[in-house]
């Protein structure tokens, strides 16, 4: 049984601002502002016995070093929502997703705690809080919005849409490949391991089958993004030459650029939108009637 099973989950966010009002995501989701700061440290337990001269006593620990994250947000998600912890830390991640997809990909997810962070300094002695540190690694391809000023005002679509995208992320593997690919993507060393898992799951949607890969994923992403046209032929030779990047970087051999990449999280954000929007995963059927205007 984990500590947090019988706890409302209280997820920490950083890089989203809210004002003084709390904003109701719906089932029992609610999202706050708090503020608390998280140190992340890395610790050196001293293990080695006593030294033999009583009056230099060994140090506990030593700090090795700090990285400072302020908390300005919490996603609360109340114990009745979910019956287990990793229920409820599943759907805090899932709804930081769909925050990272439209409102603001820089939203961090940084530790989940048992109390709300405003609290927890005060507490009791008697009544221990239970923290657990989320997304300590550095992001190697940071993403951002362009205008910051928008963020709390795209907090409405989230409002809107959130469970609608759940439904397809529990129901659907191509759906959840996608969006797992794009929200983790920032967190990957390696660009071109990050670009290969985009396109992977471009093709689990756009190409069941292998024959003629390029041509088969591009015109079917045209075809799926922009009515018959010249909007449509341009947009399939832009995905063509961003499939070519990926093609070099899964056969060890990168020769993209970071536009590349950065056009690549753009297209998979663009069709789970249009998914979203949907409600629904596109078939090989709906597919082929849009690419011969039939749809």
């Amino acid at each position: 049984m984990h500590p947090l099973d019988d706890a409302d989950l209280h997820a920490g966010l950083t890089g989203l601002a809210l004002a003084t009002e709390s904003v109701d995501l719906g089932d029992g989701v609610l999202l706050a502002p708090t503020h608390a700061k998280f140190l992340t440290p890395l610790t050196l337990v001293n293990t080695s016995p006593p030294s033999i001269d009583p009056l230099k006593p060994k140090p506990a620990f030593w700090q090795m070093g700090a990285r400072e994250k302020d908390i300005t947000a919490q996603l609360i998600i109340p114990r009745h929502v979910a019956k287990s912890f990793d229920e409820r830390f599943e759907l805090a991640r899932f709804a930081v997703l769909v925050l990272r997809l439209w409102s603001d990909p820089g939203i961090g997810l940084h530790v989940v705690s048992s109390h709300r962070f405003e609290e927890l300094c005060e507490l009791p002695d008697n009544d221990r809080p239970f923290i657990v540190p989320i997304e300590t690694r550095p992001r190697h391809f940071p993403l951002g919005t362009i205008d910051p000023t928008s963020v709390l005002a795209s907090l409405k679509w989230v409002q809107e849409n959130w469970r609608a995208a759940h439904k397809l992320y529990s129901s659907s593997t191509e759906f959840r490949l996608a969006a797992d690919s794009l929200d983790a993507g920032q967190f990957v060393p390696n660009h071109a391991l990050t670009l290969v898992s985009l396109w992977a799951s471009l093709e689990a949607i756009f190409s069941p089958s292998t024959s003629e890969l390029k041509f088969r994923v591009s015109a079917l992403i045209a075809a799926y993004l922009e009515p018959p046209g010249a909007k449509r032929l341009e947009l399939q030779k832009q995905v063509a030459s961003l499939y070519d990047m990926r093609s070099a970087a899964a056969h060890g051999k990168p020769r993209h650029e970071p536009e590349h990449l950065l056009k690549s999280f753009e297209l998979v954000r663009r069709i789970l939108l249009r998914m979203i929007h949907e409600a629904a995963v596109p078939t090989k059927e709906l597919l082929e009637r849009r690419l011969f205007g039939a749809a």
